[in-house]
This record gives structure tokens, sequence and C-alpha cells, in this order.
């Protein structure tokens, strides 16, 4: 198995993993927040389908860029938030999502978005399963031309995270 395909499996297994402790849960308190001020579940379900949206925009290079004057700044980015991240194989910093990864007030029930969810990470996987081998890289909005396998590695990494929120309440 290839390193892209190793990650790929363990972003699928870490999905997984997040959807079962997202069924897990209450489903009279779906819609609830956790805590003050934080996602409920549904909205946490949502945020990743965003993500993973975002992620086939920036395989099909239709992503929104950095403005041009942070373009600079892609390296320490790339190495703030995806070297320091893969090394520790967790986040190391406490931070809010950018506004476009912010979920709605009150997304669906738990089945439509948890499907919505799934159907965007099986369309990440068939992307990248469909793009030409080339470099092994991809061009990411923040980060700059990052390998695709350490891209795939983060958003496993990403999925865990929010999975560990919903086990810890």
């Amino acid at each position: 198995m290839t390193e892209l395909e190793t990650a790929i499996a363990d972003n699928k297994a870490a999905i997984e993993e997040f959807i079962a402790a997202a069924r897990a849960g209450d489903p009279a308190s779906w819609q609830t927040p956790r805590s003050e001020g934080a996602w409920s579940r549904a909205q946490i379900a949502e945020h990743l389908a965003i993500v993973y949206e975002f992620n086939q925009k920036i395989l099909a290079g239709t992503a929104p860029g950095l403005p041009v004057w942070l373009r600079p700044f892609r390296p320490l980015l790339r190495r703030i938030v995806m070297t320091n991240t893969l090394s520790a194989g967790r986040f190391t910093r406490k931070g809010r999502a950018p506004g476009i990864f912010q979920p709605t007030a009150t997304p669906g029930d738990a089945a439509q978005v948890l499907s919505r969810l799934s159907n965007a990470v099986r369309g990440f996987e068939a992307d990248i399963r469909s793009r030409p081998r080339g470099d092994g890289t991809v061009l990411h909005p923040a980060f700059g031309r990052i390998g695709m396998a350490d891209w795939v590695r983060l958003q496993a990494i990403h999925a865990r995270h929010h999975r560990d929120q919903l086990t810890s309440t």
C-alpha cells in the first residue's frame, strides 16, 4: 500500500470513528451545544462536511485563495498548522475555524448531516484517486504546495480532534 493509500485508509477510519461518536449521543441533544459557546454535535458534523467539500474544491482548483498580500505567509502557516500538527499527531494550538468553515446555527437532523459528511469524504477520496499522480502534491490556498499524503493525514487528525470533543463530554 502506498503512503497516500495508507493516509486515505486512516482518514476513512477517522471519519468512521467520528460518525460512530456522533451517533452515540442522545438523539434529542443533536442540536444542543455541548457547553456554553461550544458547537453542538450537529454543528461539528456540519463543520467537517464543509471542510471536506472545500477540500474537493482545492483538488478541482476552484477553492478561493488567500488574498495576495497574505501569500508570503504561507510557509509560516504551513509550519504552524501542518508541520506542528503532523509532528504531534494532534492539534497543538487552540483556534477558531475560519469563517468559511463555520457551521450554520441549526444544521439538519443527524441522518442528513452525517450523510452529507459521508458523501463529502467519499467524493474527496474519489477525487484524490482520480487525479494524475504527478508529483504527489496539491496547491493548498493557505499552505501553498504540500504533500498529498500529509494533507490527507491532517484531515484524519482533524476528524479525530472533533471525535474527541464528542467523547469527552
